[in-house]
């Protein structure tokens, strides 16, 4: 899944311009919706019967990209098999225990991944590498991503 792009729920939207939900267009309310700053029921046009298409359409795209923590890391459940790739391949894992290798994971909670009931879990978030102060030539660690051969894992 990519970005969400407010142009994208913006298709979505009745784009009558109505400001009942206290927004200058409904473009402006795309934007607030897509950043999680407003809500989808705060458009009272969007539960007129005629939008009934438009308003699904709008929960399920809305409800996958606000699935992602705040840090924007999101797991594809469906994708996933278990492999343990981003497991064993993810730095910080490591470095907190090494019975990661092989993909077995830890009883420690402070590992970042771990596989759980057949699919990868986000045990701590805050220990990923990718949230760390980074200098400006270099690139967030995107190691988890890019061991994972399902394109399971992705950071939005």
């Amino acid at each position: 899944m990519a970005k969400l792009s407010p142009i994208e729920v913006h298709k979505l939207l009745p784009r009558t311009n109505c400001k009942k939900c206290g927004n200058a267009s409904c473009m402006a309310f795309a934007v607030k919706l897509v950043s999680g700053k407003a809500y989808l029921e705060d458009c009272p046009e969007i539960n007129n019967a005629r939008y009934l298409r438009q308003k699904l359409a709008l929960k399920e795209l809305l409800s996958k990209a606000l699935a992602a923590t705040s840090t924007k890391f999101v797991i594809h459940e469906d994708k996933c098999t278990g492999c343990g790739n981003c497991v064993d391949a993810c730095p910080a894992n490591v470095a907190v225990s090494l019975e990661v290798s092989g993909g077995k994971g830890s009883a420690s909670e402070d590992v970042v991944l771990k596989i759980e009931d057949g699919v990868v879990k986000v045990m701590n978030v805050k220990a990923c590498r990718r949230f760390e102060e980074q200098g400006s030539e270099s690139r967030p660690c995107s190691v988890c991503v890019d061991s994972c051969p399902f394109k399971a894992i992705e950071f939005m």
